[in-house]
């Protein structure tokens, strides 16, 4: 072969593994729908270990991101997937965090993988299932029932029905009956499918082994003993001239929006923003703000470029406002502007309802009664608008309705003399009674009063109620409402004297924080009216009526739980029951109860507290003045 003839063969095999290695450049460059739908696979499993880690089920974890970084490298391999492809770099990425994270959980876990099972332990096997399925409705953010199960001090309170756990009887205990019972509307988790057999029989061996709290604190979150420690992050201050404040224009529609996934325990995804910390620290894929750089912020993404957007969840009520502040605050270093980026962002970022607590907290009087009274007609047109009303106002009520002008006077000089008692059992002397009067509807007949339920409480109301209450913490509404039933009591109406005294000390009851249960709130004031009215056949009726409902109780603790009794049935027990505790307390006792239940003491707890007793022997001693001779179980 000539020289030229081997120069040319050369050039052709030089140009031929050029042009070979740009095709594989390029075909390696643009990936497949195929491979891409694979690496999202391998994402979002690998997403779902996290899940397996925080349950401390190591052995699964390790497989499943072995078993995914060995799809991973297939795929690389076999496809020749470059290593500067973004898709491929996120998932290289995710990879390692999920073995990171699996090893400082196996390292403060001491749970390591195939670690010998030596009981059931509370922080590592059940505080887990609790963060999961139950701290989201019974946590600090919302006490469902006067329950907390955040910290395990919570826990052994219990909550309004009672305590939650007997230890070393799992039968007895509240927690399980809650979890296995048939009736879906009383089983836990609510409107949530049953917890699987396996959680529910573990959590029952660990009562039946003396529900032992093996944590640091019992007032630290309940599972905090067995996490990893959180890594530190740099805080950078506001100077004050940034266009963005993460307090005034960030925290509150990223808490309104976002604390209820991504808080307490167990946080979605473990991204939390209940600190500012947390929110730079970011969750299980890392940090979700560049600060200074939003297009690389993860945060910003699900927020403002994804199509859907991907946050929050209902993410029309987010509006675009909202999403270009956040941009422009990362963009502007992502600077914290508060007192203490460690302390919990709800305490110091006011809600709308407490903003609108504080401007009624600085009314006057004179205002928030101003307030009420325009409330009265635009109310009242919403239920009869064809049917004027009339209007008469004292120191303490304002009286709204279509009877006569002279019945209006009757029923105010009833409150009058009602105050009186109320005033002396609260120890209050201050006018008004209730902040900015109570407004006290009266209908004429039963259409109204139906109208009302059906318009302004959306309800339905069966035809043996004819009044109700309504008095919020913050004082914004504060009414009675009364159906007019005429002044002849029998044995199935106390006539409207009696509903109109029962109604008020009600509406006493509910001023301020705090809730009471029904039996005591009515019954107190059916017992009160019993005093000043002569309906004595009604509450005759009503004693046999509790005779009647006492077989329901097959625990002590029943008899003051809730939901124990019918609304009628709460009624008759409730009268008898507060008249059996003033007959052996007084007044003053009775009135140190109900501070107690107000302050979120449970019934059980509170009526041990005042009266010295346990609730069995209350019960019994309560059950035999039904009927002389009769105990109750």
């Amino acid at each position: 072969m000539s020289f030229w003839s081997v120069r040319f063969v050369r050039l052709v095999c030089v140009v031929m593994l050029v042009l070979g290695m740009n095709l594989v450049s390029v075909s390696a460059a643009k990936l497949t729908s195929e491979q891409r739908k694979e690496l999202a696979s391998i994402k979002k499993n690998l997403t779902k270990v996290s899940i397996l880690i925080r349950q401390k089920k190591f052995d699964e974890a390790k497989a499943a991101i072995d078993e995914e970084e060995g799809k991973f490298d297939k795929l690389v391999q076999d496809a020749m997937i470059p290593e500067t492809d973004p898709l491929s770099v996120s998932t290289k990425k995710l990879i390692a965090l999920r073995r990171t994270f699996l090893e400082k959980a196996m390292g403060t876990g001491g749970n390591k993988p195939g670690a010998a099972n030596k009981g059931v332990s509370f922080e590592e096997q059940v505080a887990p299932i609790l963060n999961e399925k139950c701290v989201s409705c019974h946590g600090e953010q919302r006490g469902s029932a006067n329950l907390r199960l955040d910290t395990f001090a919570n826990m052994r309170k219990g909550g309004r029905n009672g305590l939650l756990l007997v230890p070393q009887n799992p039968n007895a205990s509240l927690i399980v009956r809650k979890l296995i019972t048939p009736d879906d509307n009383q089983r836990m988790p609510k409107n949530e499918p049953a917890l699987d057999r396996d959680q529910i029989q573990l959590i029952a061996r660990w009562i039946a082994e003396g529900a032992r709290f093996d944590g640091t604190k019992e007032t630290d979150p309940i599972g905090a003993s067995v996490k990893a420690k959180k890594n530190p992050v740099k805080v950078v201050m506001a100077t004050g001239d940034e266009k963005v404040s993460f307090m005034n224009d960030i925290a509150p529609w990223m808490l309104d929006f976002c604390m209820r996934c991504h808080s307490g325990n167990n946080p979605r995804s473990g991204f939390s923003v209940v600190t500012f910390e947390d929110i730079l620290r970011g969750g299980d894929t890392g940090e979700v703000i560049v600060p200074g750089k939003p297009d690389d912020s993860r945060l910003w993404h699900l927020v403002g470029l994804q199509d859907p957007i991907k946050m929050p969840q209902g993410q029309a009520l987010l509006k675009r406002k909202n999403a270009e502040d956040l941009k422009t605050w990362i963009a502007e270093g992502a600077k914290f502007d508060g007192k203490d980026p460690k302390g919990n962002l709800r305490e110091m970022v006011p809600t709308d309802e407490e903003k609108r607590m504080a401007e009624l907290a600085n009314m006057s009087p004179d205002e928030f009664a101003k307030l009420r009274r325009d409330t009265l007609e635009p109310t009242w047109k919403r239920v009869v608008n064809n049917d004027p009303a009339e209007m008469l106002e004292t120191d303490d009520f304002i009286f709204y309705g279509n009877v006569s002008a002279d019945r209006l006077k009757e029923i105010s000089g009833w409150a009058t003399t009602q105050m009186e008692d109320l005033r002396k059992l609260f120890n209050e002397k201050q006018k008004p009674f209730w902040k900015g009067k109570l407004a006290v509807y009266v209908f004429k007949d039963r259409f109204g009063y139906s109208e009302f339920n059906q318009t302004i409480e959306d309800r339905r109301v069966g035809n043996d109620t004819t009044w109700h209450t309504k008095v919020t913490p913050n004082s914004l509404d504060a009414y009675l409402v009364l159906q007019d039933v005429g002044d002849q009591a029998d044995a199935s109406s106390p006539g409207l004297q009696t509903n109109l005294m029962a109604g008020l000390t009600n509406a006493a009851i509910q001023r301020g924080a705090g809730e009471v249960p029904m039996w005591a709130s009515r019954g107190l004031g059916m017992l009160l009216a019993s005093k000043s009215t002569t309906s004595q056949a009604y509450f005759e009726s009503l004693r046999q009526q509790a005779l009647e409902a006492a077989p329901k109780v097959q625990r002590p603790e029943a008899l003051v739980a809730e939901g124990t009794f019918s609304p009628s049935e709460t009624t008759a027990v409730g009268f008898t029951l507060v008249e059996f505790l003033i007959n052996n307390g007084g007044l003053p006792k009775m009135a140190a109860l109900l501070k107690e239940l107000k302050s979120g003491t449970t019934p059980v707890n509170a009526i041990t507290k005042v009266y010295g007793t346990n609730i069995r022997a209350l019960a019994t001693a309560y059950a035999r003045t039904l009927r002389p001779g009769r105990v109750s179980n």
